[in-house]
C-alpha cells in the first residue's frame, strides 16, 4: 500500500511537473513563433497538416491614407504585417497572397495588403508613397510593424522602411527574392553578369516575361515622356538612329555588353531617370533604415539576381540573410530532389519564424 501510494505521488508529481514544463514552453516566445511558423508554411506550400487551433479569419477591403487595402484580421488588436507581394498577376486576389495572408492572419496577425502599380507589372513611384502611407496608417506607439515584402515587393518594403514617417514604427523588414539596387538588376539583364565587389556573378533570366516587361517599363521611365515611343520602337529593332540623347544613353544602358558600360551609363543619367533609380534602391537609403532586416533569396533565381543578395549584405552588414535552391524565384520546386527540399524547407521555416518571432512577446511584457 505504501508502494502503491508513493508510486502515485511520484507520477502527480511528475505530471505537474511536465504540465508546467509545457505550459512555460507555450509561453515562450521563440516557441510559438516556431510552431506558428510550421502551420504558416505548410499553408503557403499547400501541406496536409491540420490546423485545429487555427483562428477565424475575416478578410476585408479597406482605405488606409487614400490607398485601397486587404484587411486579414482574427482578432483585434493583434500586431500587423505589411504583406507586399511582387508582380503578382491578379494583385491582391492572387491564390499565394490570399493564402498567405490568411495563414499569418490565422496566426494571430493583422495582415495589411495595398493595392500597387507593381502588381500589373509596372515600377512606379508613387507606390513608394503608398506603402509609407499604409504603413504610417498601421504604426503603433511602440513600434511593432514588420514588413514583409517579395520579389520587387520587398526592395519597396525596405525603401520605404527609409521614411521619416514610420521612423521607429517598423521593427523588422523581411524580404524573399529582393533586390538591392535597380541599376544591377538592369546590369544583369541587359548582359548576363552581376558585378558586385569586383566579383563577377553570372545570370541568365533569357526566358523571364517579368523580367522584360518589369524592367522594360522602369527603362522607359528612365528618359522623359516625349522619349519613350521612339526608345521603346528602338529596342524593338535595335536601331538606336535619331534618339534624342537621354533616349540613346538608356539605349546603350539597356544593349550593352559590358556591365560596367551599364553602370557608367547610370550614373550619367539625367532627371527623372536618375530619380527613378534613386528611389527604387533600396541600397541608396540602406543608412537611413532603423529596422532589422532579414532577406533570403533563391540561389538559381531567374528573376532577380541571387548577387543582389550579396549587394544587399554589403548594404545592410547587420542583416540576417539566407539562401535556398529549391525555390523558383518565391514559389516552392521539388525539381532538386528530397534532401535540398527538405533542407530549404528547414530554412523556409526558419525565415517565417524570424518574421513572427519579431512580435512574440511574453505574456507580461
Amino acid at each position: 500500500m505504501w508502494r502503491s501510494s508513493a508510486f502515485r505521488t511520484v507520477v502527480a508529481v511528475g505530471l505537474v511537473v511536465v504540465v508546467v514544463a509545457v505550459a512555460g514552453l507555450s509561453l515562450h516566445p521563440g516557441v510559438r513563433a516556431t510552431a506558428k511558423a510550421a502551420f504558416v508554411l505548410d499553408d503557403a506550400v499547400g501541406g496536409p497538416l491540420p490546423r485545429p487551433w487555427g483562428l477565424s479569419v475575416e478578410r476585408s477591403e479597406e482605405e488606409t491614407g487614400g490607398v485601397v487595402v486587404d484587411h486579414y484580421s482574427s482578432r483585434a488588436g493583434a500586431p500587423r504585417i505589411l504583406l507586399l507581394p511582387g508582380a503578382a498577376p491578379a494583385g491582391r486576389d492572387d491564390e499565394r497572397v490570399v493564402s498567405l495572408a490568411s495563414s499569418l492572419a490565422a496566426a494571430g496577425r493583422e495582415v495589411v495588403v495595398p493595392e500597387l502599380s507593381l502588381f500589373s507589372e509596372e515600377l512606379d513611384v508613387d507606390d513608394v508613397a503608398r506603402v509609407v502611407e499604409v504603413a504610417a496608417g498601421n504604426c503603433r506607439a511602440d513600434g511593432g510593424l514588420v514588413l514583409l515584402g517579395f520579389s520587387y515587393g520587398g526592395a519597396l518594403a525596405l525603401v520605404a522602411a527609409a521614411d521619416e514617417r514610420v521612423a521607429g514604427c517598423i521593427d523588422l523588414v523581411a524580404t524573399f527574392g529582393a533586390y538591392a539596387d535597380l541599376v544591377g538588376v538592369l546590369q544583369a539583364a541587359a548582359t548576363g553578369v552581376s558585378v558586385v565587389d569586383d566579383q563577377v556573378y553570372p545570370w541568365d533570366a533569357a526566358d523571364q516575361a517579368i523580367v522584360r516587361t518589369v524592367l522594360g517599363d522602369a527603362a522607359m521611365q528612365l528618359v522623359p515622356e516625349e522619349q519613350r515611343e521612339p526608345l521603346r520602337r528602338a529596342l524593338d529593332r535595335r536601331e538606336p538612329a535619331g534618339l534624342p540623347a537621354t533616349a540613346d544613353l538608356v539605349y546603350r544602358m539597356m544593349t550593352a555588353d559590358d556591365p560596367m558600360v551599364v553602370a557608367d551609363l547610370a550614373r550619367r543619367l539625367p532627371p527623372p531617370g536618375k530619380g527613378l533609380v534613386e528611389t527604387f534602391s533600396p541600397v541608396d537609403v540602406a543608412d537611413e533604415i532603423e529596422a532589422d532586416v532579414l532577406a533570403a533569396h533563391a540561389f538559381d533565381d531567374p528573376a532577380v539576381p541571387a548577387a543582389e543578395l550579396l549587394r544587399l549584405a554589403g548594404a545592410f552588414p547587420e542583416a540576417k540573410v539566407m539562401t535556398v535552391r529549391s525555390f523558383d524565384h518565391v514559389d516552392l520546386s521539388t525539381d532538386d530532389g528530397l534532401v535540398p527540399l527538405v533542407t530549404d524547407l528547414l530554412a523556409a521555416g526558419s525565415f517565417m519564424q524570424a518574421v513572427l518571432r519579431a512580435q512574440e512577446h511574453w505574456p507580461w511584457d
